[in-house]
């Protein structure tokens, strides 16, 4: 992996598209809100500096200055996706592979332009998705990874459905496994990836001894719980992923 960095404040963004189909009762502040709300919870004093930003802001909420200053971007869209500029799109997905912003992307963020920019890929839910307060069973799968660190196996009583395979490149690692028990369907919640510079485009099979293709500048997490209608970053499991994702993503372990 790439060198953690020396004990820092991390610059931390969190981006959303201002959506107005989020109940205002249940995020008053926005999904934006909730998420910074939860990352200052746990973040120890000095740790983060957290901003929320979003779509209706000049700039699409991510100026030059701002985007080139930051270490971590949280994402999350759904109803907006192609409001967002494709040259935003880009940017974002330079920082992240030629800078090494730390790229985190939450629930429906799947279908937006940055996460299918960053990794080259569709997103699809090829086996579908569902609104009907499905149970979201989630099991820890690499309990040694910095960001299942203080986390059980957990269940989230009413959420979205989201089944597999799903359309992005092979995970470096899966940290969390959901499973719908409503319909039986199960999707890879927890993903990491590394991405740009630092990886040998050209790398198949390799020589043995351990030599791998090398990991990326840039670190990106896919976490799948947070569909608007639901309080679920308000859930301190989730915030404690969340965290830890960001901390992960920031090269803090």
């Amino acid at each position: 992996m790439q060198p953690m960095a020396e004990s820092k404040t991390l610059r931390v963004l969190v981006w959303d598209e201002y959506p107005q189909h989020a109940p205002k009762e249940l995020y008053p502040d926005g999904i934006r809100g909730a998420v910074a709300e939860g990352l200052r919870e746990f973040a120890q004093p000095g740790e983060l500096d957290v901003t929320p930003i979003g779509l209706d802001e000049p700039e699409q909420g991510l100026p030059d200055e701002l985007l080139k200053s930051a270490d971590v971007l949280l994402w999350w869209g759904h109803a907006r996706h192609g409001e967002v500029k494709d040259e935003l799109a880009e940017k974002v997905a330079n920082e992240v592979r030629t800078r090494g912003l730390g790229f985190v992307c939450l629930h429906s963020g799947h279908y937006s332009k940055t996460f299918k920019k960053i990794l080259g890929a569709t997103g699809d839910l090829k086996g579908g998705w569902r609104e009907a307060n499905d149970t979201e069973q989630i099991r820890v799968c690499a309990p040694w990874h910095p960001i299942a660190e203080g986390v059980e196996d957990f269940t989230i009583e009413a959420e979205e459905m989201y089944g597999g395979p799903f359309g992005v490149p092979p995970h470096e690692v899966l940290v969390l496994q959901s499973y719908f028990p409503l319909g039986g369907e199960v999707f890879p919640s927890g993903i990491c990836w590394t991405v740009g510079e630092g990886i040998d485009p050209e790398f198949t099979s390799g020589p043995g001894g351990g030599k791998g293709q090398g990991h990326g500048i840039g670190r990106v997490f896919y976490f799948r719980p947070g569909h608007e209608t639901y309080g679920v970053y308000f859930d301190a499991r989730v915030r404690k992923v969340i965290y830890n994702a960001v901390r992960w993503a920031g090269k803090l372990v």
